[in-house]
């Protein structure tokens, strides 16, 4: 599975103009403002993460059965809390956290913010968290109920300031 499939350079994701593609480093730094290096775990690295943890088969069995879904969001939220991440997703990510080549990051999604992370297995953990969110779980399990295909959503990693 290529890197590219589950994580990109922030500079790299972006929109399209005339003039071509601009990512938003180069909007923001248009603007002014200190822009830090940052990478994108995409929604595909994420849709790979409920494949291969379980949680997908967690959340279609949860949608089968009508159960609510607050309730069945933290249990699935339990049992998969220490699931490692394996296999291609882990090299992706850790490979490009070592080309990030920053002391110190955040993980940033909807749902949570940490910062400080030192570490490759604490952003691994972030990772994780945020994926497993509890309102995010709640919100698979009510799609697949309905029928629909489960929302995923990217990350943000990036460098953090130091202040």
């Amino acid at each position: 599975m290529a890197e590219g499939e589950f994580v990109r350079r922030l500079g790299e994701v972006g929109h399209w103009q005339d003039n071509g593609r601009v990512g938003p480093l180069g909007l923001l730094a248009d603007t002014g403002l200190l822009v830090h290096e940052g990478l994108v775990l995409t929604r595909r690295a994420h849709e790979e993460f409920l494949r291969t943890s379980g949680v997908l088969r967690d959340v279609r069995t949860a949608a089968r059965r009508g159960e609510d879904a607050r309730r069945r969001a933290a249990e699935i939220r339990s049992r998969h809390a220490t699931y490692p991440v394996k296999g291609g997703l882990n090299q992706a990510i850790c490979e490009a956290l070592i080309g990030l080549n920053a002391r110190v990051v955040v993980v940033l999604s909807e749902d949570l913010e940490k910062g400080g992370l030192r570490s490759i297995p604490e952003v691994k953990a972030a990772v994780r968290d945020a994926w497993l969110s509890l309102r995010g779980l709640e919100r698979q399990v009510e799609a697949a109920a309905r029928g629909e295909d489960l929302p995923t959503w990217p990350l943000l990693v990036y460098s953090q300031a130091k202040i």
